[in-house]
Parts: C-alpha cells; sequence; structure tokens
C-alpha cells in the first residue's frame, strides 16, 4: 500500500512540474524595464485583470457577511462548580480622592505662572494659558463612564488651586518657595 501511494505522489509530483515548465503564461511581460509595453500587451493585461479581478460572487458576499468572527472579543462566563458568579461593584470615588489623582497628572502637564497686570495665567507644556475660574472635564481610568468637571480656582505666583466639587488642593510650582516659577510681564 505504501508503495502505490509514493508511486502516486511522485506520478503527480512529475506532471505538475511538466505543467508548470510546459505552461504559458497568460501574461507576457518581456522587455527592458523603462519601456512601455506595447499595445497588445496592455490589452492582454487589462482582460486577464477583468477576468480574475471583477468576478464578483453574491453568494460569497453574503455568505462573508455572515460568517462569524475568528477573534473572541467577550470570553464566556465560566461557571465553576460551588461558585457564586462574582458581580461587579461599582465604585463612585469621592471628590478628594479623584482630585488628588487628577492633580498629580495635570502637574505634568504645567510649565509655570505668567502675570499679566492683575491677572494670572498658568501656562502648560503645550503653551496654552489657562486664566483662574477656567472648568475643564477630566475622566480617571479607575472611574470608567464618569466625568468630573475640574476648576482652576486660584493662580498665585508660586503655585495653583484646583477645586472639585467641595474638595479643593494646593499645588506648589517650586517647593523650595524660590519662585522661579513665575514670569512677571507688564
Amino acid at each position: 500500500m505504501k508503495t502505490h501511494t509514493h508511486f502516486l505522489a511522485a506520478l503527480l509530483l512529475t506532471v505538475l512540474i511538466v505543467q508548470f515548465v510546459v505552461a504559458e503564461p497568460q501574461i507576457k511581460l518581456t522587455g527592458r524595464k523603462d519601456l512601455v509595453l506595447s499595445v497588445e500587451s496592455r490589452a492582454t493585461v487589462l482582460d486577464v485583470a477583468r477576468q480574475n479581478l471583477s468576478d464578483k460572487s453574491d453568494d460569497f458576499l453574503a455568505s462573508a457577511s455572515d460568517a462569524e468572527t475568528p477573534y473572541a472579543f467577550e470570553q464566556p462566563v465560566v461557571l465553576v462548580a460551588g461558585e457564586a458568579p462574582v458581580e461587579e461593584v461599582a465604585i463612585n470615588y469621592d471628590d478628594a480622592s479623584v482630585l488628588r489623582a487628577v492633580t498629580q497628572n495635570f502637574a505634568q502637564q504645567v510649565r509655570g505662572t505668567l502675570s499679566r497686570g492683575s491677572t494670572r495665567f498658568l501656562q502648560l507644556k503645550g503653551g496654552n494659558m489657562i486664566k483662574p475660574g477656567t472648568s475643564f472635564p477630566v475622566t480617571i481610568p479607575q472611574a470608567q463612564g464618569q466625568t468630573f468637571t475640574v476648576t482652576v480656582t486660584e493662580i498665585t505666583g508660586d503655585g495653583y488651586t484646583l477645586s472639585l466639587g467641595e474638595a479643593s488642593e494646593t499645588v506648589s510650582l517650586n517647593p523650595e518657595g524660590l519662585g522661579q516659577g513665575a514670569i512677571r510681564m507688564d
């Protein structure tokens, strides 16, 4: 039986090799690379392209749109015998804890303060200026789906104060108190 299988495999391989050597391609792209193809060659290329690329099967499109994805985006919940399913608990953060997280991230974006007359501005690393009373929405990864509004309540030469609800936190730009983060322009 093995001899017949090996014989058939060798015969099939021989037929394929002969077919490959004897077969002529439908498109013959001969000549130098910098020359334009002749009109007949271009027509042949277009005909072969229409034959192979233009046939659209509506059955294939319908079956492809109904096919299930091979990538599982949601993992099925598998219960182990004797265990109850764990329910996700929505955690509500208080204003102070949210403000603490926002302050740490926001402090990395602050370049310094700028004073023009009696108005002080908070200068961000991107060049934007924020004046006191400016509010902006923030989200934190721990509280997905919740948006908090933080307000810049005060800007001094040494720092600024952020507030969220009843909580407020003052951030010093220069921990040593040397006042190097402020620029005064009249």
